[in-house]
């Protein structure tokens, strides 16, 4: 056993035996023991692990990272933060990992909405989270998703009622102060009714200054779309320099559901997005975009999964990557066409852009298909700025940075236009405008 496997048993198993956990359901009890000894059976992945091949993880290796215990309070730099980051609507905010009650707020949330911390979800609505916590990500099949799930305590229950409709979205923000090595793990269910149709809106980011300490958020989020269903899912990474991120999101949708998944990479060390999405019904439709923009030494790895088991399912995917300075960008994008899914119609693609002689990217796009009537392909690029454009750029007297800076945004533009024009789409372009070259860099930080 190595020792970082040892240490994060350790957690697990001290955070399972403390005497504030002794009063959960017996189902939450079940739940976390058995993540836990899939943990142990699994270990840490390594790069001699093909679906981590390409991933950096020897930081979380090495780190000693830990849960918080205290109940972080409100301030005026937190509420700044929250402020410069947020959007209008009802939103819950963690710091560290723990909700951060004074800074959240589920005023205005639509009828058929519920939005709840999954502390009081536990107690409440325990019959639905007992059916459906770990059913779409697996703890035997994934080894941070044991992890998170052995240490399952806070988070989010999003519920939708059938024909509920929210045109405000609905936010949830996690925030790391960086003053000591922490260990987060949340989790976000999500269950949409027949018909329901609602936009969640996830932020990562960082609340300390420049420097801070590493931290690791490993974080889970499982959604159910039922028949007719529509979710829209984004996902905003912007954490500071030295954080560690691994996320996954797993997705079951219904028969003519839709579901879009919006994924955008700007900040940590190392960061890890996984997007899967499997049709349990047909005429379901999903699109998976995703935008990832590296600088310095980032790694930023991006990996989806697409699972058509059903006929007459569509989906559409682009995932595009920036990579500047020695940063290295990789995306892993499977698509599984099983033997009943006739009529399948689905493309993906990948593109890279590289701005320095040092930065790296890696594409694997693939495709598995075991039935005859559908429609597939798939591609992946990786190139520099068209040298043609820019030097027209600079014949007409554009500065050599604002010509990078313009064809680098042209590049990213397809990826950001794919989110409806709004405050989400507002949000996005601040946060991408502050790291393209030539801009002065700014952490989402005091």
């Amino acid at each position: 056993m190595t020792a970082a496997l040892a240490h994060y048993l350790d957690v697990a198993t001290r955070f399972q035996a403390a005497p504030e956990q002794a009063s959960a359901p017996q189902w939450l009890k079940r739940l976390r023991a058995d993540a836990l000894g899939h943990f142990e059976r699994q270990g840490l992945p390594t790069t001699r692990d093909e679906a981590w091949k390409y991933s950096r993880l020897g930081a979380i290796a090495e780190g000693a990272f830990i849960p918080r215990t205290d109940v972080p309070r409100d301030s005026a730099h937190l509420s700044a933060v929250v402020a410069r980051l947020g959007l209008p609507g009802p939103r819950l905010v963690f710091v560290d990992g723990r909700l951060a009650p004074e800074l959240s707020s589920v005023a205005g949330l639509p009828r058929g909405l519920t939005l709840k911390p999954l502390r009081d979800a536990v107690r409440e609505d325990g019959e639905l989270l007992e059916s459906l916590l770990g059913q779409r990500a697996l703890a035997n099949e994934h080894a941070f998703t044991a992890l998170n799930a052995a240490l399952l305590e806070e988070g989010v229950l999003l519920r939708l009622a059938p024909g509920a409709l929210s045109e405000v979205p609905v936010q949830v923000v996690f925030l790391t102060r960086g003053d000591a090595p922490v260990l987060s793990s949340p989790r976000i269910l999500v269950v949409a009714g027949e018909s329901s149709e609602a936009t969640l809106v996830e932020t990562y980011a960082s609340a300390g200054p420049a420097g801070s300490a590493a931290t690791f958020t490993n974080a889970v989020t499982e959604v159910t779309l039922g028949d007719n269903a529509s979710l829209h899912h984004y996902k905003l990474q912007v954490e500071a320099d030295a954080a560690l991120h691994v996320g996954a999101l797993h997705a079951r949708q219904g028969r003519d559901s839709r579901f879009a998944s919006h994924a955008f990479a700007f900040g940590g060390d190392m960061a890890r997005n996984e997007v899967h999405a499997a049709f349990a019904g047909e005429g379901g439709d999903a699109t998976l975009n995703g935008l990832y923009v590296g600088q310095g030494a980032q790694h930023l790895d991006n990996r989806t999964a697409l699972d058509h088991a059903v006929p007459r399912c569509t989906s559409r995917e682009l995932y595009k990557g920036v990579l500047d300075g020695h940063s290295r960008g990789t995306f892993h994008g499977l698509i599984r066409v099983r033997q009943d899914a006739q009529r399948t119609d689905s493309r993906q693609q990948n593109r890279n852009l590289l701005l320095s002689e040092s930065a790296q990217a890696d594409a694997r796009p693939q495709l598995e298909i075991f039935a005859d009537d559908v429609k597939c392909a798939h591609g992946a690029a990786v190139g520099r700025l068209d040298a043609q454009a820019l030097f027209y750029l600079r014949s007409r007297g554009v500065p050599q940075a604002e010509a990078e800076r313009l064809l680098t945004y042209a590049f990213a533009r397809e990826v950001v236009e794919a989110v409806p024009a709004g405050p989400v789409r507002a949000n996005i372009e601040a946060l991408l405008a502050s790291r393209l070259p030539g801009a002065a860099q700014r952490e989402v930080t005091a």
